[in-house]
């Protein structure tokens, strides 16, 4: 059955906690310089290019090891001429950590941070529509595990079982998510920080496990505000497995989706710290007196397996230790130990 006409409507994106969507790659030591707690991002190719010293930086870098390079960079280096953008830093263990690795010229420390992803055109960070899409495809996924006959054979690709996504959604060339769309959510130039993500388990005697450093936009648990951005959604309303897929369809589709898995992470992983739970509190209210029109999602990277899998069928495949597998869902990723990354809402309103 064909679509009907595209319909475009505004969408207010409501970040709750911070969100990071990775990049697959990370920024290296010569790519930026830290001071006075705020990261710049430098263009060290024309820094080196527009020195009057230039054959002398040319030698010094070619004939000196990688961390007395970056020593010599972060020094030298004009942020105000050659910085196409700032973030803020809030993780204090990266600015000791950057700075030990200044001090000590450790090429062992090379001080990585996951970016965001960035627009050519101006290099400021945003959200891809792709992302949000993302999320609102499991979303209807899960909505029609049982229509599509979804077993937890076909959602751990078995061998000789279907595919859960054709059951689902039918063959690539079937797509109906390709009549789904969102614009990209363009962040301020004050939008990001970089955080520390720190794992917390389960267990209360296991101390937080350090996962490294990464660039998010901000929310409403971090920054103490409101923090709401505009995008576009567009969107063809579909059948699948005989029901109408419409914006009613979604809205509902998400909340059955997410909003448990927020309350359930809640009480079972921060209900014994009180610094977390007090840090999710607010974002709990705004949830539980959500509008009509409005959604609960999940973006990004660190939103962990019960966000990016089906209920009912999830049999991630975990680590094998001695033969076994690892259990799963007994760890969370927090930035700076506190704030849980990619809770959101989608407003249609």
């Amino acid at each position: 059955m064909k679509p009907e006409r595209t319909e475009i409507h505004p969408v207010r994106l409501r970040l709750l906690s911070p969100v990071h969507i990775g990049t697959g790659e990370e920024l290296d030591p010569f790519s930026y310089v830290i001071r006075d707690n705020f990261l710049h991002l430098v263009d060290t190719g024309r820094w080196v290019a527009e020195s009057p010293e230039t054959a002398l930086l040319e030698k010094t870098i070619s004939s000196t090891g990688f961390a007395a390079v970056r020593t010599l960079i972060a020094r030298q280096i004009d942020v105000g001429r050659y910085a196409y953008g700032r973030i803020e830093v809030r993780s204090k263990q990266l600015l000791l950590t950057y700075k030990n690795a200044l001090e000590r010229q450790d090429p062992r420390n090379q001080v990585l941070v996951s970016p965001m992803p960035r627009a050519a055109a101006d290099a400021r960070a945003y959200i891809p529509g792709s992302s949000l899409k993302g999320a609102v495809r499991t979303a209807i996924g899960n909505a029609f595990v049982g229509a599509a006959g979804v077993t937890s054979d076909d959602a751990r690709g078995a061998p000789g079982r279907d595919d859960y996504n054709r059951k689902i959604f039918g063959g690539i060339q079937r797509d109906p998510m390709r009549h789904l769309k969102f614009r990209d959510v363009a962040l301020p130039l004050n939008g990001t920080v970089v955080f520390e993500a720190r794992e917390f388990a389960l267990k209360p005697d296991k101390r937080p496990t350090p996962k490294g450093f990464f660039e998010a936009a901000s929310g409403e648990m971090d920054a103490g505000k409101p923090v709401e951005y505009e995008t576009t959604i567009s969107l063809s309303p579909f059948k699948l497995h005989g029901q109408t897929v419409d914006l009613a369809f979604l809205t509902k589709a998400m909340n059955d989706f997410y909003r448990p898995k927020f309350f359930e992470e809640r009480e079972k992983f921060y209900r014994r710290d009180d610094a977390v739970y007090r840090a999710t509190a607010a974002s709990a209210k705004r949830i539980e007196t959500m509008k009509n029109r409005e959604a609960l999602i999940r973006l990004g990277h660190f939103s962990h397996v019960e966000c990016v899998t089906f209920d009912g069928v999830r049999r991630p495949a975990t680590r094998l230790v001695k033969g076994r597998r690892m259990a799963w869902g007994t760890t969370r990723t927090l930035a700076e130990g506190l704030y849980p990354f990619g809770w959101a809402i989608l407003d249609f309103g």
